[in-house]
């Protein structure tokens, strides 16, 4: 990267090959979870789909369980090696669900890929984060969830077509993007040595906590009431009009991504997320109120916006400001731990009655403003420093353009 762009790429100094790095494993990650987990059981036990949720729900809590076991002694090991095994003997599992009909088995296999699956995304997130340093976390996170999402979102939608072999391609090719680590080994070495080097940073376990709450608040809306509401519209209004307004909240969530890594870097952590809680609630609350369909669209664009937002803060910001070399898989392990577990927790809902629309809404609505709470108490997590630095510039810009 580099400073044409003057004010949005102050202080980035991560490289262009570092970046597409850092995007080919977040689109391999990301597109391999919904990819894998969500269609290769619809394949499998397509003669037992009452089980299905149960075997997606298994799916995320193996994941859970196995950073929880993990998150305490694989700082040992080197990411790379870390990413790289793990790519393999997933794609090896993924390749053995070929040669065997016995459901047992391929339970096994497929369980067995997700653990794998955990361990190689972690080590994706301290990847970056030995490349990155907390000034420009929140813009490199952005750019990267600006470009990848619709990358993802596509091979998403495309894996919908795909019979149970053409699946297990894919998989195996997006897994064996993962790879692409091996490319940065000399840059990673003299990166992750100079780190190992700066004093520990460590934080209160109460800042910890304070800034785990909204995270776990929005998890736990977002896998079982905001699937209520979702359930509803898609029931409720026509087959186009829906789709329509997927496509609205899909660019939103592109944008957010952007515009959340820019606030976070140029005004502060706490800003950044208290915007997008802000806007997540009164979204949800109008969706149970309005009648109209064409305040729906801003209700899924403003949607969008905060999943993207928050995507790229509690991906890559939040966790990187709270740890240091020592402890970074730890800290790391904390979001997805939360992530997965609600997924799980939101599948097994899907098997009771949805809440009523309205309730979701206002229920939503109130627990995420209740959210912002923790926030007010929270330490800003961005070097005060760096902000000045930024209010200095952009003084200075304006100043350039009064005089011309």
């Amino acid at each position: 990267m580099n400073n044409k762009l003057g004010i949005l790429t102050t202080g980035i100094r991560v490289t262009k090959r570092r970046f597409l790095i850092i995007l080919i494993l977040f689109i391999s990650n990301f597109s391999w979870y919904y990819v894998f987990s969500y269609n290769v059981p619809l394949n499998f036990l397509a003669s037992l789909a009452e089980n299905l949720p149960m075997v997606t729900t298994a799916f995320n809590f193996v994941i859970v369980l196995t950073l929880l076991l993990t998150r305490f002694f694989i700082h040992k090991f080197n990411e790379i090696r870390i990413i790289c095994g793990s790519s393999i003997i997933i794609s090896i599992l993924t390749i053995s669900l070929l040669f065997t009909s016995n459901i047992i088995l391929r339970l096994i296999f497929f369980l067995v890929a997700g653990m794998f699956f955990s361990i190689a995304q972690l080590g994706s997130f301290i990847y970056f984060w030995n490349l990155t340093e907390p000034e420009e976390r929140g813009r490199v996170g952005g750019i990267v969830g600006f470009f990848s999402l619709p990358i993802s979102f596509s091979i998403i939608a495309f894996a919908e077509i795909l019979d149970f072999y053409q699946i297990i391609l894919l998989s195996i090719i997006l897994c064996s993007g993962i790879l692409v680590i091996k490319l940065s080994n000399p840059e990673t070495k003299e990166i992750v040595t100079a780190k190992t080097t700066e004093k520990g940073y460590q934080p209160e376990k109460r800042t910890i906590l304070l800034y785990s709450i909204p995270w776990i608040v929005f998890s736990v809306i977002n896998a079982t009431l905001a699937r209520d509401m979702t359930s509803f519209f898609s029931l409720q209004l026509p087959s186009s009009f829906y789709s329509s307004l997927t496509i609205s909240q899909s660019l939103g969530a592109f944008c957010g991504a952007l515009i959340g890594g820019i606030i976070a870097d140029f005004f502060g952590r706490r800003l950044a997320l208290t915007f997008s809680l802000t806007l997540f609630g009164i979204s949800s609350a109008l969706a149970g109120l309005v009648k109209g369909y064409e305040l729906l669209y801003f209700v899924y664009l403003a949607n969008g916006l905060n999943w993207g937002i928050l995507l790229t803060l509690y991906s890559w910001v939040i966790w990187g400001d709270l740890t240091n070399k020592k402890n970074c898989f730890k800290r790391y392990s904390i979001g997805m731990i939360i992530y997965y577990f609600t997924i799980g927790i939101g599948t097994l809902k899907d098997q009771i009655p949805p809440v009523p629309l309205l309730v979701s809404s206002l229920l939503s609505c109130l627990l995420i403003f209740l959210s912002n709470i923790p926030l007010l108490l929270a330490p800003e997590l961005l070097s005060s420093d760096f902000l000045e630095r930024i209010k200095m510039k952009l003084h200075i810009n304006i100043l350039k353009k009064i005089g011309r």
